[in-house]
């Protein structure tokens, strides 16, 4: 099943792919984050946060080999 991840301050919510649920979460101040595929609204959630942490490690392996070949080419 696939759910919308809407937010609203730091509020996150998943509801399901429904447009005409979503527009009236959106007219009520909530704004689209991803839509995710689910067994439920709990696991939506998890997905979610599953996606940001695998984007963040993989910036991180972008940037530390970047970061470590400056600095080896500034001591020297």
């Amino acid at each position: 099943m696939d759910f919308y991840i809407l937010k609203k301050h730091e509020k996150l919510v998943a509801i399901p792919a429904d447009e005409q649920n979503c527009k009236e979460y959106l007219d009520n101040g909530y704004f689209y984050v991803d839509k995710v595929a689910a067994c439920n609204e709990k696991s939506a959630l998890k997905r979610l946060h599953g996606k940001h942490n695998r984007y963040l490690r993989a910036l991180w392996l972008l940037v530390i080999p970047v970061v470590i070949y400056a600095w080896r080419q500034l001591s020297h």
